[in-house]
């Protein structure tokens, strides 16, 4: 089941590509430019250059619920058979946005918590917590109780989730790897590697694709 809704994701990807990089990519393209002039001005002061990026690191945690909140919204409105424009989409995203950043950031602290203990616990944390984004966007949730409802609900896809997870992403990181080894760090390398992080969608189309399949089986 895992590669059948792996296809179906993929699927959806290549159906929805334009649409998806008129959400996505004017937010990552904005980051991706920002960081690469950032790592051109390495030779400012250390001060400086530290304080440079750590702008640049709260403008993509706040530009992320955005982005993401909207990309949810529109595989939904698919899925209802009402495609949604891309404005639209992003409208509704602002919707969601402060509940959406409490949950990444208490998603991700969870997940870095994790890490610390052991790997293990860290990897299980972040799928058994793989909903709590589209439940908190679509069911109109708290951050703690999207947490709490996706650790519940995502037990009987754990091994589905983790498989599929690791495929896309060991996909996506080598690709990554690829392209620094061939191009470098220039511009053409920025470019594909904004693509690279545009196709991270992927993540979040799969990860859809099975929380659309425990609805359906409630």
């Amino acid at each position: 089941m895992t590669f059948e809704y792996l296809r179906q994701s993929l699927f959806f990807f290549r159906q929805h590509f334009i649409t998806l990089a008129a959400i996505q990519l004017p937010f990552l393209a904005l980051i991706g430019v920002l960081g690469f002039i950032m790592q051109g001005n390495m030779g400012v002061s250390e001060g400086e250059g530290a304080g440079g990026f750590l702008l640049l690191g709260l403008l993509q945690l706040g530009l992320l619920p955005l982005y993401w909140g909207a990309t949810i919204f529109y595989m939904q409105s698919v899925l209802d058979g009402k495609p949604l424009s891309p404005m639209n989409a992003i409208s509704l995203g602002m919707t969601s946005w402060g509940r959406l950043l409490i949950t990444y950031l208490l998603n991700g602290l969870a997940v870095m918590l994790g890490l610390i203990a052991l790997i293990v616990p860290g990897v299980v944390v972040g799928v058994r917590l793989a909903f709590a984004d589209y439940i908190c966007v679509l069911e109109n949730k708290s951050a703690t109780e999207s947490l709490k409802q996706s650790w519940s609900q995502t037990q009987p896809y754990f091994w589905m989730m983790l498989q599929g997870f690791i495929l896309i992403f060991l996909s996506l990181f080598l690709l990554e790897m690829l392209i620094q080894q061939i191009v470098g760090a220039n511009v053409v390398g920025m470019l594909f590697s904004l693509v690279v992080d545009f196709c991270g969608v992927i993540l979040t189309v799969f990860g859809f694709r099975v929380f659309s399949a425990m609805r359906d089986a409630r």
